[in-house]
């Protein structure tokens, strides 16, 4: 369940999960905090551990990260099959830099409601203006 703070918030088994979105503000969050601890323990497992045990640290980092940007691509209302693109050499890459620093969508889409959003919560519009009678 996404939490106030765009998106920050989530259980740890859903940060494996390809389905939902991720807010700019989680998308980044995770990568300033979560990337670099997955990183060390990855050369850790290496340094420590060694073959073939060293190999899970770096599956679970993978399947993490490509869970994090499907999940922003989600939010910008594309599949997450746009990954796909990094096999461009340097545009492809770039090119999804650009498209997750991008604002979500604010609408609900297939993909769900935007992050930080209850989905049970009703959005009511502004009600017309009455017009005074001269």
């Amino acid at each position: 369940s996404a939490g106030p703070a765009g998106g920050l918030q989530m259980g740890w088994v859903d940060e494996f999960s390809t389905s939902g979105r991720l807010s700019r503000a989680g998308f980044w969050g995770r990568h300033l905090i979560v990337l670099p601890l997955a990183l060390f323990l990855c050369v850790s497992a290496t340094q420590v551990v060694g073959e073939p045990v060293d190999v899970l640290p770096a599956l679970l980092t993978t399947v993490f990260l490509v869970s994090v940007w499907g999940r922003r691509l989600h939010d910008r209302g594309r599949s997450a099959w746009w990954l796909l693109v990094v096999a461009l050499p340097v545009l492809g890459a770039l090119w999804l830099l650009v498209e997750c620093g991008l604002r979500g969508s604010v609408a609900a889409s297939r993909y769900g409601a935007p992050s930080g959003q209850r989905p049970d919560y009703v959005t009511v519009g502004a009600a017309p203006r009455m017009e005074r009678a001269p």
